[in-house]
């Protein structure tokens, strides 16, 4: 459930509403026009009793935009518009808090920079079997048969 969504409720908002001291203007024909554009709503029941109404909604979301959407419209200014019990309404149940844990500081990698940062990449000894390394033949050709100078494979 969204953060804001529970804070409403935790101060008493339902899928409920009240409008008190409706204007006489004020008919369930108007009230589902002007709450219509409200994407999946749905009015459950609109009762009128004492100069109030009472409106059931399909969802608490739903009623916290249509509340808000109500109270900006000229025609509902003068109005309070109230939330009343839910008579399906259950509890929230309490969030579990969890203990925080310790942050361990990492520790720092050692500060000698490598000569090579891809040589812990390396598969095969850098050493030939005649004890020459890599790269070491006569026109700087290496085991793969690559001349850099040539920019081409060399026969063998």
């Amino acid at each position: 459930m969204p953060g804001h969504v529970a804070s409403k409720i935790r101060i008493g908002a339902t899928r409920n509403l009240i409008i008190r001291s409706v204007k006489p203007q004020i008919t369930e024909q108007r009230l589902r026009e002007d709450l219509d554009h409200i994407h999946n709503l749905i009015i459950v029941s609109v009762s009128f009793i004492e100069g109030n109404v009472y409106l059931s909604l399909n969802s608490i979301h739903n009623a916290l935009f249509a509340r808000t959407c109500m109270m900006s419209r000229a025609m509902y200014r003068g109005m309070k518009i109230e939330w009343y019990p839910d008579e399906c309404a259950l509890p929230l149940p309490k969030a579990e808090t969890t203990a925080r844990k310790e942050v361990v500081a990492a520790s720092k990698p050692d500060s000698t920079p490598m000569a090579n940062r891809f040589e812990m990449l390396n598969t095969h000894d850098d050493v030939t079997e005649d004890g020459s390394s890599f790269g070491d033949a006569e026109d700087d050709t290496m085991t793969t048969g690559f001349s850099p100078l040539k920019g081409s494979l060399r026969s063998r």
